[in-house]
């Protein structure tokens, strides 16, 4: 690369715009003297732009090239439009909580029996408004079919074995248990992303009393359809991982954020962007917590929990007073480990009391904003999914976000390392087909798009740790997901970049 095009990138970095790849290729074809002038008519239609942009691509920067220069000794008219109030302070708050129910503990063997049993009820209407599984039959049904009979059965996966290239599947309902083989090898390709626990349908062909060879798997899923729409021009911004008390919290990149969200950093257009915000969702773990592992005290800054959501107020209380705060806890905040997790408690988030911008919720939750349905979840059972599943591992955790939003439950494996309560009803399905479907823990950012719905895996605003270099996770830290809500497009701002 060289020397002349890589201040050009610097130039465009420094102005808070990210390239695009064509962008770049575009540019790089250039005369350095072309470029330059190109790249300053560029940046500064871009500043004075209303169009939100923060990506420049290789469409903006050829309309730009093919417009005539503006004549040097035209007077520059000043809109006035850096110093009007937020778009987003004009609007009043549309936030629902939807399926707030209370625990109901179920610690007794009938209470487990009374978990799986909602469990599979819920996830079977789900199944059942599949047009292709509409025919599907009980277990006991099935098993009183003769041999050669085609058959749709749904059933709760109790184990997954493989045994040289076949894989078998042990189903049970309400009533009995019956074993799915694959043979094929599509088949047993997509079996092996089966997680036990998890509620399924089986296409089969019965060969035995109690044996079906799969012809597929079908699962619960969301159906493709266009997301619903806010009828404001306002966006959300999704965060997790935040790790005040740390020593490894990024302080300077999550106050550059929150100066951001006043307006005080970054070009015209993205101040206008952070103007437009109306909601911000953490998704568990604002604090590091207090013994939340081996030796953690060695690394913390904070080292009283109550201060670290002392301090975690502080920093957030500084947001426009226009923003709502959606705060659920992770494995690091100070509430039971066992899924479904409370609120955070007042005891220990005291600071937070009566500030009526702040909403403390359970993890998971379900919300509505400005019309706009999120199913937030701070994402533990990631861990288990992306060391199991194979194909998958912990830099591409949006992989495993997907594969719960298809299983429609965000923690299906009982017993294994996510831990979760027994209680009388299943409040881990995704009952709901969600625009927006949130997880963290993973501190590893991306986002996608699945049959309408948004997926978002959202970095840390904490550094590397030693766990992480030890198992060599680099983290995705400073990067804030902000989701156009009428729109849904997706822009992603680099924190450490935008100054």
């Amino acid at each position: 690369m060289s020397e002349d095009l890589r201040q050009t990138l610097g130039r465009i970095i420094e102005s808070g715009y990210q390239l695009s790849v064509d962008g770049f290729e575009y540019l790089r074809a250039m005369e350095a003297e072309e470029r330059r002038e190109l790249v300053g008519r560029v940046l500064q239609l871009a500043g004075s732009s209303s169009l939100g942009l923060n990506v420049l691509d290789r469409a903006f920067i050829e309309k730009v090239g093919e417009e005539r220069p503006m004549d040097p000794l035209r007077p520059k008219v000043f809109t006035g439009k850096g110093f009007r109030s937020p778009l987003a302070s004009q609007y009043e708050k549309d936030l629902q909580v939807l399926d707030k129910n209370d625990a109901e503990p179920a610690a007794d063997l009938d209470g487990f029996i009374d978990y799986f049993r909602s469990r599979y009820r819920k996830l079977e209407t789900i199944l059942r408004r599949r047009i292709d599984v509409r025919d599907a039959v009980s277990i006991g049904s099935t098993l009183k079919m003769p041999p050669r009979s085609k058959v749709k059965v749904i059933g709760l996966v109790t184990n997954k074995r493989s045994s040289g290239s076949r894989l078998f599947v042990e189903l049970e309902d309400d009533e009995d248990s019956i074993t799915a083989m694959g043979s094929n090898d599509e088949v047993v390709r997509r079996g092996l992303s089966l997680l036990v626990d998890q509620v399924i349908c089986v296409d089969a062909l019965k060969i035995k009393q109690d044996l079906l060879v799969v012809n597929d798997f079908i699962w619960p899923d969301i159906p493709s359809r266009p997301p619903n729409r806010s009828k404001d021009p306002l966006c959300g911004v999704f965060l997790a991982d935040v790790h005040i008390g740390s020593d490894h919290f990024r302080r300077e990149l999550f106050t550059r954020f929150i100066r951001w969200m006043n307006r005080d950093v970054g070009p015209p257009a993205a101040r206008d962007l952070a103007g437009r915000v109306k909601y911000l969702v953490v998704a568990g773990d604002l604090v590091d917590g207090i013994g939340v592992y081996p030796d953690q005290m060695e690394e913390l800054e904070i080292k009283d929990v109550r201060k670290q959501y002392e301090a975690a107020y502080l920093m957030l209380s500084e947001l426009p007073d226009y923003v709502e705060v959606i705060v659920i806890p992770g494995n690091h905040d100070a509430v039971r480990k066992s899924l479904p997790q409370p609120p955070i408690a007042g005891e220990y988030a005291e600071a937070f009391q009566g500030d009526e911008r702040f909403h403390l919720l359970d993890n998971p939750s379900r919300i509505q904003m400005s019309g706009v349905e999120a199913f937030v979840c701070h994402g533990k059972a990631l861990d288990e999914i992306l060391a199991s599943i194979p194909g998958m591992d912990f830099h591409k955790p949006l992989d495993g976000v997907e594969l719960l939003l298809r299983c429609r439950h965000v923690a299906p494996t009982y017993g294994a390392s996510t831990p979760i309560a027994p209680e009388k009803e299943d409040r881990l399905v995704v009952s709901s087909v969600p625009d927006i479907f949130q997880m963290g823990h993973i501190h590893v950012h991306g986002t996608s798009k699945y049959k309408g719905t948004t997926l978002i895996a959202s970095g840390s605003w904490q550094g590397q740790t030693p766990f992480q270099k030890k198992v060599d996770l680099e983290p995705t830290v400073g990067v804030a997901p902000i989701v156009d809500l009428q729109t849904h497009q997706v822009i992603e701002y680099d924190f450490k970049m935008l100054g």
